[in-house]
């Protein structure tokens, strides 16, 4: 390995984490879950993509920049990671009634519009 490698290593590291955290962020975003993931679920894919991240090391790295930007500080208690950014949960589908309400407004704007 060269110098240039190993002074480099941290920074493709960190990369690749904050590459993961945006995807895991916006793949929760996409499907309205909870912004969080178990901290092992997290190492486990860390792991993967070859950063060697274990139990006692997330916590720090979590807390150094890019990271401490998308996520929220790291409780070893919790077993989660959690990301930043709104927790509320995305728009609730309409019930039945509302939607039979929606349909037959269009339904006869559109019966108005032919006449």
């Amino acid at each position: 390995m060269l110098i240039f490698e190993v002074e480099n290593s941290g920074a493709n590291d960190a990369g690749k984490l904050m590459a993961l955290t945006t995807f895991l962020s916006g793949r929760a975003g996409d499907t309205n879950a909870k912004k969080q993931i178990s901290t092992q679920a997290f190492i486990q894919m860390a792991k993967s993509l070859g950063v060697n991240v274990t139990p006692d090391k997330i916590g720090y790295l979590i807390a150094q920049e890019p990271l401490s930007n998308v996520l929220q500080p790291y409780d070893p208690n919790s077993g989660k990671v959690t990301f930043k950014g709104n927790d509320e949960p995305g728009e609730q589908p309409m019930d039945t009634a509302q939607a039979e309400k929606v349909v037959n407004s269009n339904a006869k704007s559109a019966m108005n519009r032919r006449s």
